[in-house]
């Protein structure tokens, strides 16, 4: 598993500020969490990005994170993903510099997060395939479920047949962690320390996002 996304075998695992009109097509970036999904007291960190410019990003703050995420992204991509919005939010600067320098071990953020990856694929086939059969930056369904975790999977969880969320307290910290796929992209969404109320209104924004 990715270190860049280790810390969702506990919890989970981004953004752009980009709009889209309601006729365009969807991509990887106009679909991840936006500014306006989260609550206002959190700002989107300077790490976040399309998957190249977080990667390059890594290389310097994060060296071994790099290395890692690398080799995941190039898996999906033999898997047909063809673009990933990498996203993180946060309150404070100081969190944000945490969040770069320390990516592997966010499990223990005592500071509210969302961290989201948007995956787009060549088509939906895949993007289903890459749900339900496959691991995408080191996630799947089993790592949600190991050891009796609380989930909802399905259309229970208000984001369509192919997914799963999880929300649960571990130590005194909240976790809200949904995984989906839809159309022709697979989320990866996890937030840390918010009520999951807030998770289920982010995940439903972006959610609404895949036309």
């Amino acid at each position: 598993m990715t270190r860049s996304l280790a810390f969702l075998s506990a919890l989970l695992v981004v953004v752009a500020c980009s709009s889209q009109s309601a006729s365009s097509t969807p991509t990887a970036a106009s679909v991840a969490v936006q500014p306006g999904d989260v609550p206002n007291t959190l700002h989107q960190c300077s790490i976040s990005g399309g998957i190249n410019a977080y990667l390059d990003n890594l290389k310097t703050k994060d060296p071994a994170t790099y290395t890692s995420t690398m080799a995941e992204w190039t898996d999906a991509q033999s898997k047909g993903a063809t673009a990933t919005q990498v996203g993180f939010y946060t309150d404070s600067v100081a969190n944000c510099e945490n969040v770069a320098s320390t990516v592997a071990s966010l499990s223990a953020a005592a500071y509210p997060l969302v961290v989201n990856f948007s995956v787009q694929f060549k088509d939906e086939a895949s993007a289903a395939n890459g749900y339900t059969n496959g691991q995408i930056f080191g996630i799947d369904r089993s790592m949600l479920k190991a050891n009796g975790a609380p989930v909802v999977e399905g259309t229970k969880t208000g984001l369509g047949p192919n997914s799963i969320v999880l929300s649960t307290t571990i130590l005194n910290q909240a976790f809200y962690i949904a995984v989906w796929q839809n159309k022709a992209f697979m989320v990866i969404l996890g937030i840390i320390n918010l009520d999951s109320a807030t998770g289920q209104k982010v995940a439903a924004a972006e959610n609404t996002r895949i036309k």
